[in-house]
């Protein structure tokens, strides 16, 4: 039987990640989208970096301080 890449179980199906081409197990990502949990969590951490970015500018420059 096949191992899932990302828990390590042995399981019956596995599924391949339409980002990382990774082979999951169904508890181990999003079978519908076909999605693993790490590249859910990378979409995820993309989102909150983008969203943090705006709010720093409001800071916006000092020119006493290095680019």
């Amino acid at each position: 039987m096949p191992f899932c890449e990302i828990c390590g179980m042995e399981v019956v199906e596995l599924y391949e990640c339409s980002e990382c081409e990774s082979r999951f197990c169904a508890e181990c990502g999003d079978v519908e989208h076909r999605l693993c949990y790490d590249c859910i969590g990378w979409e995820d951490d993309e989102l909150e970096e983008t969203l943090d970015d705006v709010e720093d500018w409001d800071n916006g420059w000092n020119d006493d301080e290095p680019h």
